[in-house]
C-alpha cells in the first residue's frame, strides 16, 4: 500500500468538510449577469499547511473529491474534508504536478507532471514516463480523455494511449500537418481532438478519419491582432479548452473563440479583457473563465466581470456591461494571488489555481440556468 501523508489541518477540516457551504439560491442578485459572480475569496498556502505555494492545477472530480496539482506533490481532499498528499515516495513519477483530469468511466485521475504521467486509481499510483511507454515526452502540459483514448500534450508531440489496450500513438511535426512539436494543450470536441501548438496555432484532429485540419492566424504577427475576429489571434498557443459547442483559445497576445461558424478576438488595449497575457481557460456553460498574469476574466463573450488584486492585497472586481459605465467594487477578499494558472468551475463554486496559493470562490446569490427554466423565464 501507498503511504499518504494526511493534512490535519483543522481550517481545511471545518472549510470543506460540508457541501451546505456553497451559497445558497435566492433570485435577484446579479439578475443581468448570465453566469455567477463571486462575492468573497477564501485562500490556502504553505502557512494554512499546503505543501507548496505554487499550486498548477485543480480539479474536481465526479465524486465530489478535489484533486490539487502542486509544486510539491498531488493532493486530493476527501468527503470529509481532510486531505491527503501523493509525492515520490508513494509512486509519483515527480512532485510538480501539471495538469489534471478525470478519466468519465472509471473515475480515475489522470496527472502529467514534469516528469511523466500517472494514473490514480483506487489509491493506487501507475506511472507512465518516456523510456516505459510510448509517452512521447516527460514534460505532460495537458490531458484529457476522449472516446477511450487518453490524450497528452507535451514537450515534444500529442500523444494518445489506447485506455484498453494501452497503445499508443504520436503526433508531431514528423507525420501531421504541426509545424513544431512543442504542444500546451489538448481538448476533446465532440468527435475532434483540438491541440494546441505552442507556435504553430490550433491543430484539429479526426481520429476515426485519420485526418488533420490547420487553424493558423491570419495576420500571421506576433505582436499584434491586425485584423480582429479573422481567426486565431495568435499561432502562439498557450491553453485551449471545448465546451458547449465553442473552442476557446488562450495565447501571450490574446484571447480568441471559435463557434464552428466565425471567429472573435479580444485584446486588453481594446476591450474589457484583463490582459494579453492568457494562459488558461475553464468553459462552463459557454461562459469562459481565464487565467491570466494580473487575475481572472470572466465573459460570455458580451458581458465581463474581472477580479483583481489590489496593491494592499485587497480584492478588486469589475463588470463590464455594454454601454455602461464599468462597475467598480473593493472587496473584502482577494485571489490568493493574481498569477493564475489553473481553475475549476461548477455551479456550485470557483476554484483558481495560483503562484501563490489555492483560492476558492464563493459566488454571490444567483438563479441557476435550470432553475430559470423551470420558472418560465
Amino acid at each position: 500500500m501507498k503511504t499518504q501523508t494526511q493534512l490535519t489541518s483543522t481550517v481545511f477540516a471545518l472549510l470543506f468538510a460540508s457541501p451546505a457551504f456553497a451559497a445558497e439560491v435566492t433570485p435577484g442578485a446579479f439578475r443581468d449577469i448570465p453566469f455567477p459572480v463571486i462575492e468573497r475569496f477564501e485562500s490556502w498556502g504553505k502557512a494554512e499547511g499546503m505543501p507548496a505555494n505554487k499550486i498548477h492545477a485543480v480539479y474536481k472530480a465526479s465524486d465530489g473529491r478535489l484533486w490539487i496539482g502542486t509544486w510539491d506533490g498531488l493532493l486530493v481532499r476527501e468527503s470529509d474534508g481532510t486531505f491527503h498528499r501523493y509525492g515520490p515516495e508513494d509512486g509519483l513519477s515527480h512532485k510538480m504536478v501539471l495538469s489534471l483530469v478525470e478519466d468519465p468511466t472509471t473515475g480515475d485521475i489522470w496527472a502529467g507532471t514534469m516528469r511523466g504521467l500517472n494514473r490514480v486509481s483506487g489509491g493506487r499510483i501507475t506511472s507512465f514516463t518516456q523510456t516505459s511507454s510510448g509517452l512521447p515526452n516527460n514534460v505532460v502540459y495537458s490531458v484529457d480523455v476522449h472516446d477511450g483514448t487518453l490524450w497528452v500534450a507535451t514537450a515534444a508531440g500529442a500523444g494518445a494511449m489506447n485506455l484498453k489496450t494501452g497503445e499508443w500513438k504520436i503526433y508531431d511535426h514528423t507525420n501531421s500537418i504541426m509545424h513544431e512539436p512543442w504542444c500546451y494543450a489538448v481538448t476533446s470536441a465532440k468527435d475532434k481532438v483540438m491541440i494546441g501548438v505552442w507556435g504553430a496555432g490550433i491543430i484539429e484532429h479526426d481520429p476515426k478519419r485519420g485526418s488533420f485540419k490547420e487553424y493558423r492566424d491570419p495576420d500571421r504577427d506576433f505582436h499584434y491582432d491586425l485584423v480582429p475576429d479573422d481567426g486565431p489571434i495568435n499561432d502562439i498557443t498557450s491553453w485551449l479548452d471545448y465546451g458547449d459547442g465553442i473552442l476557446w483559445q488562450c495565447t501571450y497576445f490574446g484571447f480568441a473563440r471559435y463557434d464552428g461558424r466565425g471567429w472573435k478576438t479580444w485584446v486588453e488595449e481594446k476591450s474589457p479583457l484583463l490582459s494579453n497575457f492568457t494562459q488558461f481557460v475553464w468553459p462552463h456553460r459557454r461562459t469562459a473563465w481565464i487565467g491570466m498574469d494580473k487575475g481572472v476574466s470572466v465573459t460570455d463573450g458580451t458581458i465581463w466581470v474581472n477580479y483583481e488584486v489590489g496593491e494592499k492585497g485587497e480584492g478588486i472586481r469589475t463588470i463590464h456591461r455594454p454601454g455602461q459605465a464599468p462597475e467598480v467594487t473593493t472587496m473584502d477578499t482577494a485571489l490568493a494571488n493574481c498569477f493564475v494558472l489553473g481553475i475549476y468551475v461548477d455551479d456550485e463554486e470557483a476554484w483558481f489555481a495560483t503562484s501563490k496559493g489555492l483560492s476558492r470562490g464563493v459566488f454571490a446569490p444567483y438563479e441557476r440556468p435550470n432553475e430559470v427554466a423551470a420558472a418560465g423565464k
